[in-house]
């Protein structure tokens, strides 16, 4: 009996946020000192359950954007349209991977001038750089909606990225995102 109402329990998980929509918020970081905030907007490009254990395995589009401060330096803006594969266990478990071809601008935290024709300072507004940021990332949690009717998911994730172009070259950077998947109800 409680192998029936876990694959039900499953299925009806993968058919409402798998085959619908999802918010996804929550802490996003490089360290502790340099922090910020990331939501996306979770789309199901296809999904299914795997008969044999009764996994449900989803291929995600995450349109998503992280905010953050570096203090006495800049503040990120990372625009990132995510592609993700997630697998979700019988049990709730979770672990998805995906990639991201991001964009990056980052916003220095000072007053930036510089020199006019006529030898004067004038300032320069919103001062920063762009950068192209693509970003591997690996993520584990926890769907609460499998074993329990809370429906919510946790998660944490390690992002890889490569900030191009950084200085006269790359830079390779890390990040942490811990948070929670909300589904949205579809009308």
């Amino acid at each position: 009996m409680q192998r029936i109402f876990s694959t039900l329990a499953l299925v009806v998980v993968c058919l409402t946020t798998a085959g619908g929509q999802a918010l996804r918020v929550g802490y996003y970081g490089e360290t502790v000192t340099h922090y910020g905030l990331k939501a996306a907007y979770e789309r199901s490009l296809h999904s299914y359950v795997k008969q044999r254990n009764r996994a449900c395995k989803t291929f995600l589009f995450a349109p998503g954007l992280a905010l953050y401060r570096h203090p006495a330096n800049h503040y990120g803006m990372i625009i990132s349209p995510e592609f993700a594969y997630r697998r979700i266990g019988r049990r709730g478990g979770m672990v998805e991977v995906g990639i991201a071809p991001a964009y990056f601008r980052y916003f220095l935290d000072a007053k930036t001038y510089k020199v006019a024709d006529n030898g004067e300072f004038r300032r320069v507004p919103m001062a920063g750089g762009d950068a192209f940021l693509p970003t591997v990332s690996v993520g584990v949690g926890r769907d609460l909606s499998v074993r329990r009717t809370v429906p919510l998911m946790w998660f944490t994730r390690l992002n890889l990225m490569q900030q191009r172009p950084y200085n006269t070259s790359s830079l390779l950077r890390f990040s942490l995102e811990a948070g929670i998947n909300l589904p949205l109800k579809k009308s």
